[in-house]
């Protein structure tokens, strides 16, 4: 049996960092940015012929007249976490926060998920909290979801809403762990959970940031450490699920390199006949086909 291949994308805009603005997301998560980095990874994976999936937190996909319109006092009332978002929007750059392009951007093949709607950590909200995002606007039934920041909480909400799928999550480390387990050149494939209507999807690996710390991995390191997941997926019929966010190539563009590596390595295990190259919804049908 072939092994899986998923690549997944958390779609956030400065959505994602909307509880600890800075100057530098101020600067590097601007539309231009946001624009070429997502034009970039499309480009990436179409020369590939790789399909991924696109978390978006659904906020980012609105366009700045589709936010104002919202209840934005209620909502910033009953979820903290976007009270610096709308005030941004209005009365700062007001860039970062609409992605209304980014489909186009990005082109057909895909797949859409939900990255949350305000991208407030779930495991921070109480089930009326939850409930209330997701009234917030429309949300496709049958969707696989990845919890922001991979706090997982409310599964029974997600399975009401009608998701197919959702990402599961390593433990959490220190950053000082996270950064050596970017060495680890012989990172193990996962294996497929039982099938169940609401589906786990294993959680798989951050493809390496290049900012900070991040920039002494270098890039064959992170190549042989996918390349080795890859090859146990193959040998196992386990899973290798890679994710990262377009909003790191926009502020590190040099991370297009490992993202590419990582698309590269599962290209060519693929025309090795080795592994299938899956989104997440396509990898939750496979399991009940």
């Amino acid at each position: 049996m072939a092994g899986t291949f998923i690549l997944s994308l958390d779609c956030e805009g400065k959505w994602g960092v909307a509880d600890h603005l800075s100057p530098r997301w101020q600067r590097d998560l601007t539309e231009e940015r946001l624009k070429e980095a997502y034009r970039a990874i499309a480009a990436l994976l179409a020369k590939a012929g790789v399909p991924a999936t696109f978390a978006f937190t659904e906020l980012f996909l609105r366009s700045r007249d589709e936010l104002l319109a919202l209840p934005t006092d209620e909502i910033a009332e009953r979820l903290p976490y976007a009270r610096p978002a709308f005030r941004d929007l209005v009365h700062g750059s007001g860039e970062g926060w609409t992605g209304e392009w980014a489909l186009a951007a990005i082109g057909a093949g895909h797949e859409i998920a939900s990255h949350g709607v305000t991208h407030t950590p779930w495991t921070e909200m109480t089930a009326d909290q939850a409930q209330y995002e997701l009234s917030l606007v429309p949300i496709e039934r049958g969707r696989t979801f990845i919890h922001p920041r991979n706090a997982i909480a409310h599964l029974d909400l997600l399975a009401e809403a009608g998701f197919a799928g959702y990402r599961l999550a390593r433990p959490r480390s220190s950053r000082i762990a996270s950064l050596a387990g970017e060495l680890n050149i012989l990172a193990a494939a996962e294996p497929s959970p039982a099938p169940a209507p609401l589906q786990p999807i294993p959680a798989g690996y951050f493809i390496n940031w290049l900012s900070g710390p991040r920039r002494l991995v270098p890039t064959w390191v992170t190549r042989r450490r996918a390349r080795h997941v890859l090859e146990q997926a193959a040998r196992t019929g386990g899973v290798a699920h890679f994710w990262t966010h377009p909003e790191n190539v926009a502020a590190a563009p040099a991370t297009l390199r490992n993202l590419a590596a990582v698309v590269e390595e599962a290209a060519a295990m693929r025309k090795a006949g080795r592994i299938e190259i899956l989104t997440q919804i396509d990898y939750c049908r496979s399991l009940v086909s």
